[in-house]
């Protein structure tokens, strides 16, 4: 066994993982048999149970081995703790999108005996279910969807298209001219249900109409007390803003429409009213029968002379007041830097620059408190004209009407440009128009029959959801259930709780020998044999292993093949604690024994 005459400094154990991962490579060939170890001799409760001895005259390389056992060890040191849970919630999703109702095309899934669509043999014209809003005779030239187009207007409601202010209104969208277009152009076999599975849409109008007019309807309803048997008049009220059926008349107006100040939101645009019934004509505020302008009002205020203000990257100065005259004049800066110079009057003219991106009305010129000459202005920014018969959306027109004793917007309708084709139609960028049939078929004996149900679907693009938390014992909202219990259940049942080294477990074999065996307060693993490790020679009778180099060449060799891992549960010369010894003839062979050990502890 070589000897090295060097000196060592304790060894601080290493950070809990470091090194482990590669501990198992260059191993030997012929790795040493690692006796079997329990994991309570290397770590105790989450603490180290060992203290790692190297030799005080040991290799380099014998400090690199304890260095990697230490880190091994440091990968066993946690504890383990059972799974508990309290205050247990659970998270109820709903969906509470919007869909619209479809427009039925042909359903006849639920046929009596005599309308079964026998495959090869009958047409979809003799089946009676063909949807006209009743059944028809065996005829198809007499559906509603005679030559493939849908005979009428197709109406149906919208909800939330649009609001202002706590309203959110209804829209009514009708359909014309609504034609499937295999249908139309004889791409169909009616003898083929397979054909019917998928067509191409066409409508050719589509309006959707709000009426932003609101009110409150009664409706006068009889009832008899139960008990009194008197009979009485109740009147329910609901807020709506489409006309009254049957029996409901007006009782109050609420709104007449969206005037001035409101904002108006239809879809995801917002129209900020600024004035109803004018447009912008060059640099000023017009009267327009057929218009509104919307955009940012930043109020009434006083300024004085020779002050500058910024209302949203433009930049207003006041150079000169004429109060006798109720006149200022101002110059007028937009945020790329250009400048105009201009003169108002208290006339009640709004007077626009850049093109409406600045609007300012003089209301008042006077001497202040304090002597100074000040104007009161009105300012607005961003406006802009919106024209009925002006576009939307791309392919959507919009269409309004002004009350103009009331100065509000009565409705807003849009309307599709050009007709709307195609496999799947999306419309205001809210809802796709697809058209999907479904069939089913059945073999009875040699005949094949087959059922079909067909819609134009009108479906929201994007889907709402509400989530809800409850707790044991609370219900569920629109049901009769609720929460009776919450059953969690953990695998694993256990959780691992990680510690760390809290001071070093790596000494020299000089320590212990000074302290004394008899001292010893743990179990040991000694790196490093007789020859190089005190500690290994004081106990090596006990183990059982040769005290000199020659003898430990002649019985275990040299080299890798010599790694020799000798374990004792108990060794009377240190107070009962266990004994590990990881060494071989040379350094090579101590490496080699750490390694197989390093491996072992791996697997704990």
């Amino acid at each position: 066994m070589e000897v090295f005459d060097m000196k060592v400094k304790k060894i601080a154990a290493l950070a809990v993982g470091a090194a482990v991962a590669g501990a198992t490579l260059g191993l030997a060939s012929a790795q040493p048999q690692v006796p079997e170890i329990p994991k309570d001799f290397f770590v105790k409760d989450g603490e180290p149970n060992v203290k790692i001895v190297v030799g005080s005259e040991g290799a380099a390389m014998d400090v690199v081995s304890a260095a990697d056992i230490a880190a091994a060890i440091g990968s066993l040191l946690y504890t383990e703790k059972e799974v508990k849970v309290s205050d247990v919630s659970v998270v109820v999703r709903k969906d509470i999108t919007y869909d619209p109702d479809d427009i039925p095309v042909f359903n006849n899934f639920y046929p009596n005996k005599n309308q079964v669509f026998i495959v090869g043999q009958d047409s979809l014209k003799d089946v009676e279910a063909w949807w006209n809003g009743s059944a028809f005779s065996a005829n198809y030239t007499a559906s509603v969807w005679n030559g493939g187009t849908y005979s009428g207007t197709y109406s149906l409601e919208l909800e939330n298209v649009a609001n202002y202010g706590k309203y959110d209104l209804t829209g009514e969208l009708t359909l014309k001219g609504i034609t499937l277009e295999e249908i139309a152009n004889n791409e169909v076999n009616f003898k083929d249900i397979e054909d019917f599975k998928d067509m191409t849409v066409k409508i050719n109008s589509a309006v959707l109409n709000i009426t932003l007019a609101v009110y409150n309807w009664t409706k006068t309803v009889k009832a008899k007390d139960p008990i009194t048997g008197v009979t009485t008049t109740k009147v329910k009220w609901t807020l709506s803003n489409v006309q009254p059926g049957a029996g409901y008349s007006i009782s109050d107006t609420i709104s007449k429409g969206v005037g001035e100040g409101v904002t108006l939101k239809v879809f995801d645009k917002e129209f900020p009213i600024i004035f109803v019934g004018k447009a912008i004509s060059k640099n000023a505020i017009v009267d327009a029968a057929d218009s509104f302008v919307y955009g940012t009002y930043h109020g009434t205020d006083f300024y004085d002379q020779g002050q500058e203000v910024e209302f949203d990257g433009y930049k207003v100065e006041i150079l000169d007041i004429d109060i006798q005259r109720n006149k200022a004049l101002l110059k007028i800066t937009s945020p790329s830097g250009d400048e105009t110079t201009d003169t108002i009057s208290k006339d009640g003219k709004v007077h626009v620059y850049f093109g409406g991106g600045i609007a300012i009305q003089l209301l008042d010129t006077f001497v202040g408190v304090a002597g100074t000459n000040t104007v009161q202005l009105k300012v607005y920014t961003n406006l802009k004209t919106m024209k009925s018969g002006k576009e939307f959306m791309p392919g959507w027109k919009a269409e309004f009407a002004i009350d103009a004793n009331n100065k509000v917007i009565k409705w807003f309708a849009l309307v599709n440009e050009d007709p709307l084709e195609g496999k799947e139609i999306k419309l205001f960028d809210t809802y796709t128009i697809d058209y999907s049939g479904t069939v089913k078929t059945k073999e009875v004996g040699k005949i094949e029959y087959a059922v079909l149900k067909a819609y134009i679907y009108i479906d929201p693009i994007e889907r709402e959801y509400k989530d809800i938390t409850l707790t044991k014992g609370d219900e569920i909202e629109d049901t009769e259930y609720y929460i009776g219990d919450i059953n969690v259940e953990f695998k694993p049942k256990e959780t691992y709780i990680p510690k760390k080294l809290t001071e070093p477990i790596t000494v020299l074999d000089t320590e212990i020998m000074e302290q004394g065996l008899e001292n010893v307060d743990s179990n040991l693993i000694l790196v490093g044999g007789p020859v190089v490790n005190k500690v290994a020679a004081a106990l090596a009778d006990d183990l059982g292993v040769p005290k000199t180099y020659d003898e430990w060449k002649e019985k275990f060799g040299t080299g890798a093949e010599s790694a020799q891992i000798i374990y004792k549960e108990k060794c009377g010369k240190i107070g009962g604690y266990g004994v590990l010894l990881v060494a071989g003839t040379d350094r090579e062979g101590t490496r080699a024994a750490a390694e197989a050990l390093l491996e072992y502890i791996s697997k704990l």
